[in-house]
């Protein structure tokens, strides 16, 4: 029996799990995914906004600001990367000045500092923006980080203080008697409080519980771009039109990494598993970028991708508790900076008053420091002492083998080439793993003790290499 089962290991689901494992509560997280942060939570722009768009007296305007303060404070004490570069939301004419000026009222009510900058003054912070752009609110304070870095850091403390996480396990059913019996194609599991944190799924696993329950999620697809790092002082801050109904536009975003990221556009889909870029999609993208920053040439793009939000029809985050079964569902931008926050406040409002927790000292686990990060007196000792960082898998983001079995063997197992990718980054420069994937392979297979062929490049029955007689016919 466990105290409370958390289902969904997306960056919501790897808060709740890390601040419950810092209680006496037994918890457990089930992810249908083979890895964890592997939906919402990896196809987003890693933006921790500062709270000035939402909505006043929402859950979004309560919980981003929190959030965000939050956020830097996790970054910190993880030494997960946290970029404060700040941001500016642009204005091309005297009506959309207005409307940064009632943007800046509304930043102020809520203490986000932000100023009003003249064309002259944002033209030397930006030297790159477009010839348009007449005027820009600029907040100091906006931040970007690497999502799965942090999730990866929440769960592997959470795990590392004796959280269970059981990936490849989709919930299938649920019964409910004194207590609740969630049920996997695997096994099941009874728990006093469950906490359905599925993000784009979160609707349909709330009716296992509820069968009328009456909200449906509503899905945007988001495409991106992705440059190579070269380009990372073509850009100092994150770029914003002027937000509208449909979301905060396409934005211009300087990453941890040095890569520009410039997304997403916004459009309803029916299906949460349609993720595939389109041409017309990308086109858009491309299109409504330039009205921001001057143009950077295609062959500078060297990925696309895209991503689904799950919202809501309140256009709120929806977070409430029916007979001890939580739903945190329709959790959309800005989900990401509050999602501490949104932790928090599920603990408050519904663990606390039936669990009266204690609170317990955990010792903190922490990723090891990137090769890359390293001076070469450094990387020399380090060598010294295991001559497998010495052997580098990946020239472009300068990866050793050692990182890569660190990685499989951190609390939080990661399993699958595009896990160790978000993990440690081999296959995400220019060549995209054309050079490196066939390394992971070996590493994997051996570090896990299974055949290549049995490697995953993503989720369940993705695996990266097929057998000669399964292409084949053979007499």
């Amino acid at each position: 029996m466990f105290d409370i089962i958390i289902i969904g290991a997306g960056i919501v689901g790897c808060n709740l799990a890390y601040q419950l494992s810092l209680t006496n509560l037994k918890v457990l997280v089930l992810e249908k995914n083979a890895e964890i942060l592997n939906e919402v939570s990896s196809a987003n722009s890693g933006i921790i906004h500062t709270g000035y768009d939402p909505k006043d007296d929402t859950l979004k305007a309560l919980l981003n600001v929190k959030g965000a303060a939050l956020t830097k404070e996790l970054c910190e004490y993880f030494q997960v990367p946290f970029l404060q570069c700040g941001s500016m939301v642009v204005a091309h004419d005297d009506k959309e000045i207005d409307m940064l000026k009632a943007l800046q009222i509304k930043a102020a009510q809520r203490k986000i500092p932000c100023e009003l900058l003249s064309q002259e003054i944002l033209r030397q912070k930006e030297p790159h923006i477009a010839d348009s752009v007449i005027k820009a609110l600029f907040f100091p304070t906006t931040g970007v980080i690497i999502p799965w870095e942090l999730g990866y850091a929440l769960m592997d403390n959470a795990c590392f203080n004796g959280v269970t996480l059981k990936n490849s396990e989709a919930v299938i059913a649920v019964e409910k008697k004194s207590s609740y019996i969630v049920k996997t194609p695997k096994s099941s599991y009874e728990a006093k409080m469950v906490i359905n944190c599925t993000g784009l799924y979160g609707d349909k696993v709330a009716r296992l519980a509820q069968a009328d329950y009456p909200i449906n999620l509503i899905y945007k697809k988001g495409e991106y771009q992705v440059t190579d790092k070269t380009d990372a002082s073509y850009l100092n801050h994150i770029l914003f039109p002027l937000p509208t109904e449909k979301g905060k536009g396409v934005l211009a975003v300087k990453t941890v990494e040095g890569n520009l990221l410039f997304g997403p556009n916004s459009n309803i889909v029916e299906d949460p598993t349609h993720q595939d870029t389109t041409s017309i999609g990308l086109a858009e993208v491309n299109s409504r970028i330039h009205e921001i920053i001057k143009p950077l040439p295609q062959n500078r793009m060297i990925r696309q991708f895209a991503g689904i939000r799950p919202g809501s029809p309140t256009k709120d985050f929806i977070i409430e508790n029916h007979e001890k079964w939580v739903n945190v569902i329709g959790i959309d931008s800005p989900g990401l900076a509050s999602s501490p926050a949104i932790a928090q406040y599920v603990i408050e409002q519904f663990v606390q008053p039936e669990f009266h927790p204690e609170t317990l000292n955990r010792e903190l686990y922490i990723h090891p420091k990137p090769l890359l990060l390293m001076s070469l007196d450094e990387r020399n000792a380090l060598i010294k002492t295991n001559p497998n960082y010495g052997k580098i898998v990946c020239l472009c983001e300068d990866v050793s083998t050692q990182e890569v079995i660190n990685a499989i063997h951190s609390p939080c197992s990661t399993r699958s080439i595009k896990g160790i990718k978000r993990r440690v980054r081999p296959g995400s420069g220019r060549c995209q793993g054309g050079f490196c994937e066939s390394k992971i392979v070996d590493i994997l297979s051996k570090e896990l003790n299974i055949p290549k062929q049995q490697v995953l490049y993503d989720n369940d029955n993705t695996s990266f290499l097929t057998p000669m007689e399964d292409l084949y016919e053979t007499k």
